[in-house]
């Protein structure tokens, strides 16, 4: 038996201003692919699936899209839990029709621990899957009293006769972020420790966006796009193969269908820095600039967008950083005793110590921005 682990697509999920559609469809376009050429059995998709509660229609289509295409193009059975970011109860709601189609959904956890355990066959090879929806300390504790461990173990824990496979959305065992995820805990336990899951064949997890194993039987499969430019890990899924009771899997890189650069540099290389992001995808890449400077250059950022036209890149971020030179000293110490015009001055200068004084324009434009404030009708009624 063949089985996919994938995670965390978080449909609807933008960077900056781009739309990330074009990249998720080719995922799952690629996915599909997939399952028919491997032949794949069981595919499993560890919560996340969209980036909001209450997604875009464009995401909710290209869910619905792709099950039906599972459905009609493949011989796949697939088993959803509701992440974080996901809305169980709008997961949920097709559920019975999805089960016509060779779909199971867990969008929320039921008060019966045996809701969530399921035998699946394919052949001479069964398992038991146990499909855990991410939760909240008041689902497994509905009087607030108890421990959230032992609680959870009720639902986790059963007599094994035959491989046991834990599909689960939450934090576990000692595990390294990415940096884009929602890592603040709702479920009163910080991360489910490893031992808790040893008993199973495999743990099937999804939360973090960089693949990694966690211990011998348990792995993120990670998303498939990275969400922020600080992702460069490699995308990609796991490969499952059930055989005579034995359970093996293996990396299955994904391909990188938008190039997201990100450059650090300063005023004197970054054109030269420019010249060698020649790192093609079929998706038009986009990148974020890191600058390092001394002062602001008017101007800077328009040619530096016409030079990154030229190779075919957007400019999506532009970070710029300062260099601390010496910093004028303060006029005086109490903030109290500046005024408005004084207080923006000092930040100014403090915020661009390599410049010797506020620019006159930009003083006179902040200090007609107060006078329009000052004069502004009162807007509170009694």
């Amino acid at each position: 038996m063949k089985i996919l682990h994938t995670s965390d697509w978080h449909l609807g999920k933008k960077l900056f201003r781009l739309e990330r559609i074009q990249e998720h469809q080719l995922f799952l376009d690629w996915l599909i692919e997939m399952l028919n050429k491997e032949l794949i059995d069981v595919l499993l998709i560890a919560g996340d699936i969209f980036d909001s509660p209450t997604p875009p229609h464009h995401s909710l289509e290209m869910f619905y899209n792709f099950l039906h295409r599972l459905s009609q193009e493949t011989k796949t059975f697939c088993y959803i839990i509701a992440g974080n970011h996901d809305s169980g109860l709008l997961l949920d709601a097709p559920s019975k029709l999805l089960q016509l189609h060779r779909i199971k959904v867990w969008g929320r956890l039921s008060n019966n621990p045996n809701d969530h355990w399921l035998e699946i066959s394919s052949g001479k090879e069964k398992f038991d899957l146990c499909a855990i929806p991410f939760f909240r300390s008041y689902e497994l504790l509905p009087n607030g009293e108890g421990d959230i461990i032992d609680a959870l173990k009720k639902y986790i824990l059963k007599e094994k006769t035959k491989p046991q496979l834990l599909l689960l959305h939450h934090l576990a065992g000692s595990f390294e972020a990415a940096g884009s995820e929602q890592v603040i805990s709702l479920s009163g336990v910080e991360s489910i420790p490893s031992e808790l899951l040893q008993s199973f064949n495999y743990v099937a997890l999804g939360h973090i966006h960089k693949p990694q194993k966690i211990s011998r039987n348990a792995y993120y499969s990670g998303s498939p796009i990275p969400m922020r430019f600080s992702e460069t890990h490699k995308k990609s899924i796991r490969l499952l193969e059930l055989n005579n009771g034995e359970i093996t899997s293996q990396v299955i890189l994904l391909p990188e269908w938008r190039k997201l650069h990100i450059l650090k540099t300063n005023l004197k290389y970054w054109r030269e820095d420019i010249t060698k992001l020649d790192q093609p995808s079929p998706l038009s890449p986009v990148i974020e600039i890191q600058l390092e400077l001394d002062e602001p250059i008017a101007g800077l950022i328009d040619e530096i967008k016409n030079i990154l036209k030229e190779k075919g890149i957007e400019l999506l971020s532009f970070i710029p950083t300062y260099r601390r030179l010496e910093i004028p000293s303060q006029k005086k110490q109490k903030l109290f005793e500046l005024s408005l015009p004084e207080i923006f001055e000092e930040f100014y200068l403090h915020k661009y110590p390599a410049t010797s004084e506020t620019p006159m324009e930009l003083k006179m434009d902040f200090i007609e921005l107060i006078q329009k404030a000052k004069n502004a009708p009162h807007q509170i009624k009694d």
